[in-house]
């Protein structure tokens, strides 16, 4: 498994990769928000420990930012240990707080605490679907139902954002981020074409995704 460590302090760094290296992990580093966002983009990891004052920008910047474009575990370490600071740390999204100076063994094992509870939920029920987000897989009464990896994220921006409607813009900027490649948002339609197809949904009556005339896409939430 590989762990992106987001942290400008070199000496915590440095001891953090140690401990993590000795249980099997994969470790990369990052001294600034924004390299640790271009190395999440690139790197794909599994997990990111998270500094909260970064050089160039704040890290609840970036964790709003990977948030939004996937769920991944997300630890903060901070000097930061005030209730307040906790509670927006939280609320923006991340999975674990430790306040520094904390103890490298006792931060390993909520590692494995925090990446166990998300290996509980690797994979999601949503009507007659089964989504497994690791491995960019959906099936469909069984059978795997094949899509492009822009089309996989896609439909999870849609799904993480259920019963609200998205511009393609906001489809694309889910995606994308930051460091995205430049597309064009009417090439939205197209890819939602093509999963409409593979998921055998009817645009005039549909299950999943649903065109809202003059804002994008939403998808369909049942208990709205």
């Amino acid at each position: 498994m590989k762990i992106l460590i987001v942290e400008d302090d070199k000496e915590i760094g440095k001891l953090l990769k140690l401990y993590l290296s000795k249980e099997g992990y994969e470790v990369i580093i990052s001294e600034t928000a924004s390299s640790g966002l271009k190395k999440y983009y690139e790197e794909n990891p599994d997990l990111i420990l998270l500094d909260l004052m970064l050089p160039d920008f704040s890290g609840l910047k970036a964790l709003k930012e990977i948030k939004k474009e996937k769920d991944i575990p997300i630890i903060i370490i901070t000097a930061k240990g005030e209730e307040d600071d906790r509670i927006i740390g939280f609320k923006e999204g991340a999975d674990d707080y430790v306040t520094k100076p904390f103890s490298f063994k006792e931060l390993v094992l909520r590692v494995k605490s925090v990446l166990r509870r998300y290996g509980e939920r690797e994979v999601i029920k949503f009507k007659d679907l089964e989504i497994h987000p690791k491995e960019y897989k959906i099936f469909k009464n069984g059978e795997e139902i094949k899509t492009s990896t822009l089309e996989f994220k896609i439909f999870m921006a849609l799904y993480k954002n259920l019963g609200k409607a998205l511009s393609r813009d906001e489809i694309l900027d889910s995606i994308y981020g930051f460091y995205g490649e430049p597309v064009i948002d009417r090439s939205i339609d197209v890819h939602i074409v093509n999963l409409r197809k593979k998921l055998n949904d009817d645009s005039k009556n549909p299950k999943y995704i649903e065109t809202i005339r003059g804002v994008g896409y939403r998808m369909v939430n049942d208990e709205n």
